[in-house]
């Protein structure tokens, strides 16, 4: 696999690597302490600045980040009242995820590994508790967003014919593109399995099934959830796809070869997202240009796979779970505000 280079610009999360460079050594500074000096601070020796001084524990340096969080990126668009502060949200859940990553190569003394991530998993859960109101908020809007768009007159028709056809094209001359072209391949991969873009990109692992099917490891939402027996991310889904099969398989292989295919999700979105966003408004517009998204071809691909099964509509949601791996109500139904155009092409056959 391709490894992306960290000279990347579109790798780059300035706040977070500013922040795991601050606060990284002052967790490794605490670790020798008893949990109680850990939370409230204790004199000690910084092995950062190499001086015996104040450290702050766990539980002031969430307040302060908190602070800074807000200030930076203050959710300015909404009234005081409706505020989200999403960007901060999505910092939180990154910074968590840097700082853990770093205790495996930059710590001073890579013994107090445990005790650091113990810190920050107190740190985290503290900074996260302080959001906790704005990520209830979130959630609610976006519950009463799908529940307005689920409404029979709120529904969109989806006419495929001309998207599942071009995904056909562009997967059965992958010896005649270039480079250059990976985004279409994404796009086209993201429509006929419904994949997402970080699974696209990272994690999906596609083996051929039949003519139609493929086996799909990767999934990346819910990763403490289990089926059969094994993490999710492990467990093996059996999917349709609305080109043949053997199509998918190659595609997902040519991305790997080409390198637009990388170890970490979270690079995924950083890398790749504003160039995919533009290829998908120019080239794939399922919906109106302001509504067109990649995460549309998720919505897309399963409405056509509902039609191909014939699915009854008391097993909408388990049809789901079965094909898209998702588990809330509230993200299927967010589904059910498409509807497949009469007439229009669903799948393309060997």
């Amino acid at each position: 696999m391709v490894i992306a280079s960290s000279a990347d610009i579109e790798l780059k999360n300035s706040y977070v690597d500013e922040r795991v460079k601050d606060l990284l050594p002052l967790f490794e500074s605490l670790a020798p302490f008893k949990p109680k000096q850990r939370q409230k601070g204790v004199k000690g020796f910084n092995v950062e600045t190499e001086k015996s001084e104040f450290i702050p524990g766990w539980e002031a340096l969430a307040l302060e980040e908190q602070i800074s969080l807000m200030d930076r990126y203050p959710d300015l668009e909404r009234p005081e009242n409706e505020r989200e502060y999403g960007t901060c949200l999505r910092q939180i859940t990154a910074l968590k995820k840097a700082l853990r990553d770093a205790t495996k190569t930059q710590l001073h003394d890579p013994m107090m590994k445990g005790a650091v991530n113990t810190i920050i998993s107190h740190f985290g859960n503290d900074l996260s508790k302080r959001f906790q109101v704005y990520k209830a908020r979130q959630n609610q809007r976006q519950r009463e967003t799908v529940a307005v768009r689920s409404e029979p007159e709120n529904r969109v028709e989806l006419d495929l014919s001309p998207f599942i056809q071009q995904a056909c094209d562009v997967l059965s001359r992958l010896n005649e593109l270039e480079p250059r072209d990976w985004k279409m391949v994404s796009c086209s991969l993201a429509l006929a399995t419904g994949r997402r873009m970080a699974e696209v990109h990272c994690s999906a692992q596609f083996r051929l099934i039949d003519d139609q099917t493929i086996g799909f490891k990767g999934y990346l939402k819910g990763k403490s959830r289990k089926r059969d027996g094994k993490p999710i991310n492990e467990y093996q889904f059996t999917i349709p796809t609305l080109v043949p099969a053997q199509l998918v398989v190659d595609g997902l292989e040519w991305l790997e070869k080409n390198g637009k295919r990388v170890e970490q999700p979270e690079v995924v979105n950083r890398k790749y997202s504003r160039y995919l966003s533009e290829a998908v408004k120019e080239n794939w517009l399922i919906l109106p240009r302001d509504e067109m998204t990649y995460h549309k071809f998720r919505g897309a691909y399963f409405r056509a796979c509902v039609v191909n099964a014939n699915v009854d509509p008391l097993d909408f949601m388990t049809y789901a779970r079965e094909v898209l791996g998702d588990r809330d109500e509230d993200t299927i139904r967010h589904y059910q505000r498409f509807e497949i155009k009469p007439g229009s092409l669903t799948q393309i056959k060997v």
